[in-house]
C-alpha cells in the first residue's frame, strides 16, 4: 500500500468518528479500489438516488462544479467522474477536508479539484461556476457557521440573502433545506413542515434573482427503492413514513 493510500485510509477513519457530520455519504466510485473493503460505518442519504435526479436534468460534460459542504466529496467526485471539468470544495469539518485532500492526491486530481478547509463565506467569496451545490447546509446557520445569536426567524432571512447572494457565483444551483433549524426537531422552519410551505417560502425569496426549473421529491416506487420525480400534484404531500430528511425537496434553481 503507498504512502497515500495509507493516509487517505487514515483519513477516511477520522471521517467516520466523533464529528457532527460523520458517516453522512457513500463511498464515491473513484474511490471504491482504495476503501471498498473498510469495514467502517458508512450512513448512506439516498446519495445515489438524489445525484440520479440531478444528473437526469443536468448535463454536467465540461462544467465547471462548485460544492458548498462537500462532506465526504460524494457529489463532486461523482460528476467528476461523469464528465465535470473541475471541482471546487468547501468544507468546514477538517478531518472532512483532509478526507477531501487526501483523495485528490491518490486519484491525481490535483488540476481538476481545488479544497478550501473552511466555510463558504456568502457575503465575500469571489469566483462563479457552471453548476453550484448547496445541499442541507443553510439550516445550520446559527449553529455550524454564522451568527449565534439569530433566531429562527433571522435564520430564515439569512437563508434567503444567501440564496440570492449565489446568483453571483453560479449558473445553476441544486439546493436542499432541511425543516428543522440547527437539525433541531424542537426548532421547525415551518410551521406545518410540508413540502408546500418549503417550495412557497424558497419561491417567494428568489423572486427576481432565480428561476425555479424543477422541484424533485422523494418517492418509493414499487420495488420499494427511493426515487426522485419531479413536483406534482400527486406527490407534493408530505410522507411521514419516508422521514424528515426523504421530505426535503431537491431545488434546481437558473
Amino acid at each position: 500500500m503507498s504512502d497515500a493510500v495509507s493516509s487517505l485510509r487514515e483519513a477516511f477513519e477520522r471521517t467516520r468518528l466523533g464529528s457532527k457530520h460523520a458517516c453522512y455519504q457513500e463511498i464515491p466510485a473513484l474511490l471504491w479500489p482504495h476503501l471498498a473493503d473498510s469495514t467502517l460505518p458508512v450512513l448512506r442519504r439516498y446519495e445515489a438516488a438524489r445525484l440520479r435526479y440531478v444528473l437526469d436534468r443536468i448535463d454536467m460534460d465540461g462544467q465547471s462544479v462548485l460544492d458548498i459542504g462537500s462532506n465526504g466529496g460524494f457529489f463532486l467526485m461523482e460528476m467528476l467522474r461523469l464528465g465535470a471539468s473541475h471541482a471546487t470544495a468547501y468544507e468546514g469539518s477538517p478531518d472532512h477536508a483532509a478526507f477531501l485532500n487526501a483523495a485528490r492526491g491518490v486519484l491525481g486530481l490535483d488540476a481538476r479539484m481545488d479544497v478550501h478547509a473552511r466555510y463558504f463565506d456568502f457575503e465575500c467569496e469571489r469566483g462563479h461556476y457552471d453548476v453550484a451545490l448547496l445541499l442541507n447546509v443553510l439550516h445550520h446557520v446559527g449553529d455550524d457557521y454564522g451568527d449565534k445569536a439569530l433566531s429562527v426567524n433571522d435564520a430564515r432571512g439569512e437563508i434567503i440573502r444567501s440564496l440570492r447572494r449565489m446568483r453571483e457565483h453560479c449558473d445553476t444551483l441544486v439546493f436542499q433545506l432541511g425543516y428543522n433549524w440547527k437539525g433541531d426537531r424542537d426548532a421547525g422552519m415551518f410551521e406545518h413542515g410540508t413540502i408546500d410551505e418549503m417550495v412557497a417560502f424558497v419561491e417567494s425569496g428568489i423572486d427576481g434573482a432565480w428561476r425555479v426549473r424543477q422541484v424533485g421529491v422523494a418517492e418509493r416506487d414499487t420495488s420499494g427503492e427511493i426515487v426522485y420525480r419531479d413536483l406534482c400534484d400527486g406527490n407534493r404531500h408530505r410522507k411521514d413514513d419516508l422521514g424528515e430528511f426523504l421530505n426535503r425537496p431537491i431545488f434546481l434553481l437558473a
